[in-house]
């Protein structure tokens, strides 16, 4: 099948055995490798990984997380020799789909320049953005903050830390979290017998990261910058209201390398992003 003949897309679940495919053509667009994401999509029962075919061709891709009440859209590409047949529309109505039949009532994404025209179109709008800013690595580990102290976390944690995270960003990723934790294990700050606030590293240098004290985010991602590789970055997403730590962290030396705009279908959340240091990913929230 060539593209310049006119077919249907057939969008079906992502296998394991797709990942090669769908990582060669995300590369192809100029995207990372993205298997260590997929290894975190295939252990989330709330993340949908979908492919659309072709002709038995995989021409896109693109993938939905459930977090309670907020729907997450990502990693949506199509292969360029196939784009402008709607095929980037279709794939992005699949995933709305599956996200409402889960109870999604908010959906969200972080839109490319060259998807954002799509997403007004179809009916999202810019809620705010996200200054994505990478910083190197530390020698060592720093010391946490006066009165607190920080240690692994155990399966123990868990409630506690989605509870956390449930009150900064207005979903239910308790999933997700778990299947971080499984994967690469994670931080928690602590402040006499409270939960100060955690870290769960991420795929791609990026990690999950939640503190309501502004002193106890900075540490913690300083804390992530001393688990990281000498020739590493670690990566954190913080949102633009989030002004006082985007600023601090610029003045500390973080480079901004993209501010990712935001969309929303749906009610606006109550969150509170002055407590989000960083995310899982781009796609998952």
């Amino acid at each position: 099948m060539t593209p310049g003949v006119t077919s249907s897309l057939s969008i079906r679940p992502m296998e394991p055995s797709d990942v090669d495919r769908v990582v060669a053509l995300a590369r192809a667009q100029g995207w990372r490798d993205r298997r260590r994401m997929f290894d975190l999509v295939f252990r989330t029962r709330t993340c949908q990984a979908l492919v659309g075919e072709v002709d038995g061709q995989v021409v896109a891709t693109g993938t939905a997380t459930a977090n309670g009440p907020v729907g997450w859209l990502g990693g949506l590409i199509v292969d360029a020799p196939w784009r402008g047949r709607g095929y980037g529309r279709a794939m992005t109505e699949e995933l709305m789909r599956r996200l409402r039949a889960e109870g999604c009532r908010t959906l969200s994404l972080e839109a490319t320049d060259a998807g954002r025209p799509m997403y007004e179109r179809m009916g999202f709008r810019l809620e705010t953005s996200y200054h994505q800013l990478q910083s190197g690595p530390l020698p060592a580990a720093p010391e946490p903050p006066p009165g607190c102290r920080v240690r692994p976390l155990e399966p123990s944690d868990l409630p506690a830390v989605v509870e956390l995270d449930r009150l900064a960003t207005a979903e239910d990723r308790e999933v997700p979290l778990t299947a971080l934790a499984g994967l690469w294990g994670g931080y928690v700050l602590e402040r006499g017998h409270s939960l100060a606030g955690f870290l769960l590293p991420a795929e791609r240098a990026y990690g999950a990261i939640v503190a309501p004290r502004f002193e106890d985010g900075l540490y913690l991602l300083d804390l992530h910058r001393s688990l990281i590789p000498a020739d590493g970055n670690v990566r954190a997403g913080i949102p633009h209201e989030h002004e006082a730590a985007w600023r601090a962290l610029q003045e500390r030396g973080w480079i901004e390398t993209w501010r990712a705009p935001r969309m929303l279908m749906g009610p606006s959340i109550d969150w509170r992003p002055e407590w989000i240091w960083g995310q899982i990913n781009s796609a998952m929230g």
